[in-house]
């Protein structure tokens, strides 16, 4: 081979003394963390994923893993505080094998929720001090415990099995930025089910549902809310199939570890992966639901064809006049009044929810005595939590799927036989004109309670992809499905090409990485103390404060 070949297939030098020094002050660590609803399998994920990072062929050598789990932070908590805890505090705490009771779970569901009582990120904060006791105890550090523990530059990764609420993921992504990716656990509610009730002898059905909607979102604010820290993960992936079928061979459609190897290839920049058409779908949703002015939400929505190719995209906004809905005037063009809620000259309210509260007040109004309550305010904010609460019909804004079905409309673009990409559940609204103009499927995010679409029109829409059949080709029902794969949220940090991928005077293919630093780099110190070793390696007065 050459010496031109060769280069080609090295890692390029640094541009210079400012990207090495950046770069020799990166910490080299990784933070993951799995969260999936109960029986989705966080353990196994976390635990495949600890293997692909573990692999000695991957590129820049294998990482040093850790797995920390929840459950043994929140044990230690309550042991600490001399509370009782289940036998052995579940697997993964000094050993214990893990309980086969689920009153044991219950148990520690109710201390989770305890330690979550004064601060909700009480778990991850505990979760934090492992990363940091750990990494002391691997570097064999005599440093007190409020002394910080700089990491060494050696690889090393920590996965935090498993997160329960959204002030866990909060905490996390704040203390380690970039360097921390949430891992979502996607799996069918019947799967999961079938498997708590194979897990725990003494669950049962009915008690199993119970447990799973405690878990998925509990009444109390410091209880599981795993729906809600579920959507903001980085990546989905699916784990509905079982990893052994039920006569002890392995199951070739259980694909985890191929799953997680692509991210771990994109992280550690192993192979140049672009996006599925389906990623680069929900991304162009998501890019749709930040134009929205909606006091609610943002939801945003994409119509793609059998190519990948998006051919309409939606937001929640109040319609305009014209045609579509109210969007950011085109600098040149006639601007046309602008009656959005939240703008300059909007009313500066929920249209649905001040007709709620209408409602609801003419109710009270209603009953005899209603003007001896003594708290109306009170008992208003009570029948604001029941079903009336989740009254969709007076809201001005037209909804993201059927702004981008009417966008297709207008535009003469059929859209029968396509997909749609919304980045939250669609409402039993917009699911009878899904199914009416011939979506075959559906692919969301965020969940949304107050929809009924599955109740009101299960004779046209599915969530069972098994033995599923399109409505173009034959089938029955439109599929609803969870989606899966790279997040909106870390679409850019995956995909874009931030690094030489040739050699300039060959043209042949580089395996590099970034001149400044991967996406994924966490530095380990601070910036104030970056600020004076960049300042060192360079002279002259522009290196001083400016006079007044």
């Amino acid at each position: 081979m050459s010496t031109l070949a060769k280069r080609s297939v090295t890692t390029p030098k640094r541009s210079g003394v400012a990207s090495q020094t950046l770069t020799r002050e990166h910490s080299n660590e990784l933070i993951f963390a799995v969260v999936g609803h109960a029986g989705s399998g966080t353990t196994r994920v976390a635990d495949k994923l600890k293997d692909v990072l573990e692999n000695a062929s991957l590129k820049g050598g294998p990482f040093d893993v850790t797995i920390l789990k929840a459950r043994a932070a929140i044990v230690a908590w309550a042991e600490s505080l001399g509370k009782a805890v289940p036998l052995g505090g579940g697997k993964g705490h000094k050993g214990g094998k893990e309980s086969k009771d689920i009153n044991d779970t219950i148990t520690l569901q109710n201390l989770g929720d305890e330690m979550r009582k004064e601060d909700h990120s009480a778990v991850s904060c505990a979760l934090v001090g492992q990363i940091r006791a750990t990494r002391r105890n691997k570097q064999r550090s005599s440093a007190d415990e409020d002394v910080a523990i700089v990491p060494d530059g050696k690889r090393r990764a920590y996965i935090l099995d498993s997160i329960r609420h959204p002030a866990e993921v909060h905490l996390l992504r704040s203390v380690y930025k970039s360097a921390f990716t949430l891992f979502g656990v996607v799996c069918e509610e019947d799967v999961r089910l079938e498997r708590i009730v194979d897990k725990y002898a003494n669950a049962g059905k009915d008690y199993a549902r119970q447990f799973m909607e405690r878990d998925a979102h509990a009444k109390e604010k410091h209880g599981q809310h795993v729906s809600d820290a579920f959507h903001l993960a980085d990546v989905f992936f699916d784990n509905t199939q079982s990893q052994i079928l039920k006569d002890k061979k392995p199951n070739i459609l259980w694909t985890i570890p191929d799953q997680l190897a692509r991210i771990v290839k994109l992280i550690t920049h192993a192979e140049v992966i672009r996006p599925t058409s389906g990623e680069s779908a929900m991304y162009a949703a998501y890019g749709a639901q930040l134009r929205s002015s909606c006091l609610s939400r943002q939801v945003g929505a994409a119509v793609v064809d059998g190519t990948g190719t998006v051919i309409s995209t939606g937001t929640n906004e109040a319609p305009c006049a014209g045609g579509g809905v109210y969007l950011e005037p085109i600098p040149g063009k006639k601007q046309r009044p602008d009656g959005r809620c939240a703008t300059p000259s909007g009313e500066k309210f929920c249209s649905n929810t001040r007709e709620q509260n209408e409602i609801l007040r003419n109710i009270i109004d209603a009953f005899p005595g209603s003007s001896e309550i003594p708290d109306r305010e009170e008992l208003l904010r009570t029948l604001r939590g029941s079903r009336v609460g989740s009254l969709l019909e007076f809201s001005r804004a037209v909804h993201a799927e059927m702004d981008a079905l009417l966008s297709a409309a207008r535009r003469g673009v059929p859209v029968s036989g396509t997909s749609l990409f919304v980045t939250t559940f669609p409402c039993h609204y917009c699911a009878r004109h899904i199914v009416s103009a011939g979506i075959d499927e559906v692919q969301f995010i965020e969940p949304y309670p107050k929809s009924q679409a599955l109740k009101l029109h299960n004779d046209s829409i599915t969530m069972d992809p098994s033995g599923w059949t399109s409505p173009s080709e034959g089938g029955s029902h439109v599929l609803f499905r969870p989606y899966t794969g790279v997040a909106p949220r870390m679409y850019e940090r995956a995909f874009l090409k931030d690094r030489s991928l040739k050699n300039e005077e060959t043209g042949e293919y580089v395996v590099g990485d970034p001149d400044w630093g991967s996406a994924w780099d966490l530095v380990k110190i601070s910036y104030p103390q970056l600020e004076v070793q960049l300042t060192k390696h360079v002279e002259g007065p522009h290196v001083q404060a400016p006079s007044k």
